[in-house]
């Protein structure tokens, strides 16, 4: 009896409960399909993190490879020179001391594919016609560079196809203009100090004088490689002897320089040097009186201890510390005469010459480290539609009589292509 009712009362609490089983087994299921969405949830969660590290690791990678991946230079037609880069060495733009160094100059077109390179440089001079490339790549960039004015040559001296048109990408002149400025020098500053007029360098260098035997006569030197020039300097150097004793020496002058082993070109700088000994005042007359236009000869004279006398269209007072030199269209012939002449009476004003010796060094320029540096900035591509309209309609030439400096005779004048020397000579 004790049984079966302990068997009734089990089975009345088995069936009284019978209602809540369902909402238990919702309640178990509900909370097992929780817990696996959040699980899911978290893993996709991060799953979608590390996609986007990855993606972030990708393009940083790419990035790198692109910034790191070696960019080719091809020089196209006959050049003069190499700038001091050694052709076909990846570690020359490091040797050379340029910001960006991944790239390569070469001359060789077997070597460098011109349908693979990554720029092509073209030398304006001596660019008879267009070159016939093939199959050119939207990552290529084909530079025009040139050295020398307009006026140097006449608008149709090659036979070339119309105005370049849609060839050029970039340009590398000596121009403020130009994609990249080719200048052949500028002015660093030594120290980080207020500009102070300071004496140690002029002392030194009056000291040296003092002690030299004989001293520096009150004679004026001049390096001359090209007979011709459009500026008419011939003619106001040959007014400018007639009061004052100038010395010409090079291919074109009337002394000789050192002796040397070296190329044509390495031959110009013992020359400068003996000229820089033994003259207080050397010419830097530019065959061109054009806007922007200064050659290396400047920058060359200016590193020595000699005074400058420049005679072109460049903004001299921009480029060169004041007083570092004298600017001879500033004068007519017999005024600059007497000018030189007061100086060497006076040598404290001359030595005045030499102040920023102390704060300034001379720094040469590298074009190719700027074309490499651009080659590497992603610029959007560009082209130059009608080349002349550039470079003969938008550059200003001049003649001494523009500046108020009539010559009374200008001499013989040889005509420019008269004497083929390469342009390098930079003079």
């Amino acid at each position: 009896m004790n049984n079966r009712r302990r068997f009734q009362n089990v089975f009345y609490k088995l069936n009284r409960h019978r209602v809540l089983y369902p909402l238990w087994l919702f309640f178990l299921f509900n909370v097992f399909t929780l817990k696996q969405l959040t699980i899911d949830e978290t893993e996709n969660v991060e799953v979608k993190e590390l996609d986007i590290v990855k993606h972030i690791e990708h393009q940083s990678s790419t990035s790198l490879q692109e910034s790191e991946k070696v960019k080719t230079i091809l020089m196209w037609n006959p050049w003069y020179g190499d700038f001091g880069f050694t052709l076909d060495d990846d570690s020359s733009f490091s040797h050379m001391g340029c910001k960006v160094t991944n790239c390569v100059l070469s001359k060789n077109k077997t070597k460098v594919i011109p349908e693979q390179a990554d720029a092509i440089v073209f030398l304006y001079t001596n660019l008879c016609e267009l070159p016939k490339i093939h199959g050119r790549q939207g990552f290529q960039r084909f530079f025009l560079l040139t050295d020398d004015p307009p006026m140097c040559y006449p608008r149709n001296y090659f036979e070339r196809d119309n105005h370049f048109g849609s060839f050029f990408n970039w340009t590398i002149s000596y121009r403020e203009k130009a994609d990249i400025t080719w200048k052949k020098g500028w002015i660093e500053k030594l120290l980080d100090q207020p500009l102070k007029i300071r004496h140690s360098f002029s002392q030194k260098l009056e000291k040296e004088e003092a002690g030299r035997q004989p001293t520096r006569q009150p004679t004026v030197g001049w390096y001359v490689a090209r007979c011709g020039s459009k500026s008419k300097r011939e003619g106001y150097i040959n007014e400018l002897r007639e009061y004052i004793e100038v010395d010409s020496y090079g291919p074109c002058g009337t002394k000789s320089c050192p002796e040397t082993n070296g190329t044509p070109t390495a031959a110009i700088l013992p020359c400068l040097d003996m000229l820089a000994e033994n003259y207080k005042f050397v010419l830097a007359f530019e065959r061109f009186i054009c806007d922007d236009f200064v050659t290396k000869r400047f920058f060359d004279l200016l590193s020595r201890d000699t005074v400058p006398i420049v005679f072109g269209g460049a903004d001299y007072k921009r480029i060169a510390p004041p007083y570092s030199f004298i600017d001879a269209l500033s004068f007519n012939p017999k005024e600059l005469a007497d000018h030189l002449l007061k100086l060497e009476k006076d040598e404290k004003h001359y030595f005045r010459h030499f102040w920023w010796k102390d704060v300034y060094k001379v720094i040469y320029s590298r074009p190719f480290c700027d074309l490499c540096e651009k080659l590497n900035s992603n610029l959007p591509r560009k082209i130059y539609r009608n080349l002349d309209d550039w470079w003969y309609n938008n550059t200003k030439c001049s003649a001494p009589e523009d500046r108020g400096i009539v010559i009374r005779h200008n001499g013989t004048v040889d005509d420019l292509h008269s004497i083929q020397i390469p342009w390098s000579f930079d003079d």
